[in-house]
């Protein structure tokens, strides 16, 4: 199944967002058509406490995550030794950012495929992003 990366929980969050309509046809197809990357959740929180996000706002987008789209408790790759050591890969090999290098190497795990407007996938071989 192909993995969502994290702009799709952010473009999900943002009523405001161009991709906003898409990202939640995204999300409604967990489980059945997509898994979420594990490592975007953990980069959507990071960067929701960077921007000033208190742990009560976090743990609101989580539980609407929840709410809206209860796959998302399922539907989420398991992260092992060897994701993380093919992010490394994807890292060094491509030059990509640590979370943009966990996404790519969840997507290879499973089918090959990250759903993402995100561009810095596109140098992976092997590695097809749709939207």
């Amino acid at each position: 199944m192909p993995v969502l990366d994290t702009v799709v929980l952010f473009a999900a969050a943002d009523p405001e967002d161009a991709f906003h309509e898409k990202a939640l046809e995204h999300l409604a197809k967990l489980g059945t058509r997509y898994v979420l990357a594990t490592s975007a959740l953990i980069e959507f929180d990071i960067v929701l406490k960077s921007r000033g996000f208190d742990y009560n706002e976090r743990m609101e987008k989580f539980a609407l995550l929840i709410r809206d789209f209860p796959a998302a408790a399922e539907a989420v790759h398991r992260i092992t030794p060897a994701t993380l050591y093919l992010a490394a890969l994807h890292e060094r090999d491509f030059d990509l950012d640590y979370f943009d290098a966990c996404v790519a190497a969840e997507a290879w795990e499973h089918d090959g495929i990250v759903v993402s407007t995100d561009e810095s996938f596109d140098v992976i071989p092997d590695l097809k992003r749709m939207w």
